[in-house]
């Protein structure tokens, strides 16, 4: 079984992707599946705007799966390409992409922790920690994107 889950993960690894570009297929799975998590964060974000009680129970289940969906996605996809590929983004120090990557890394690990601390603990004045981490993810996600284009597109 071990056997068949690393070909499959080298075929997805390996295998150029879906859009033409120099990504991978996971990469480009990866991309895709950000859009959708965009997606689930601004439904879950309009039903916590609603405040009746039954909108911010689907609020909270919705920003659940999010936060665990992102997590799988930093822990299976991105944060491997980013120790695999460390050497060669590090190699280009006083290049763009090094610290736009550092940055991107940083936010988004930030938004993710306090998006799982805000789902299964609360504290503090709650709605404003939701800002801060519903601004944090989207920039992440901006900054994401645009590494997608300077990597695979430039």
């Amino acid at each position: 079984m071990q056997k068949y889950f690393i070909i499959f993960w080298v075929i997805l690894v390996v295998m150029s992707g879906v859009f033409g570009t120099r990504a991978s297929l996971l990469s480009d799975l990866n991309l895709v599946f950000q859009i959708v998590l965009l997606m689930i964060l601004l439904a879950g974000f309009r039903f916590g705007k609603n405040k009746t009680g039954g909108s911010l129970k689907i609020h909270g289940r919705l920003m659940t799966v999010l936060a665990v969906l992102n997590g799988l996605s930093i822990l299976l996809v991105m944060g491997p390409s980013l120790f695999t590929n460390f050497g060669a983004v590090a190699g280009e120090i006083f290049v763009i992409g090094f610290p736009l990557t550092l940055l991107h890394h940083s936010i988004g690990l930030i938004a993710e922790i306090l998006g799982v601390v805000l789902v299964f603990r609360k504290f503090g004045k709650v709605r404003t920690w939701m800002r801060i981490a519903f601004m944090l993810w989207l920039v992440a996600l901006l900054l994401g994107i645009g590494l997608y284009f300077m990597y695979y597109l430039a």
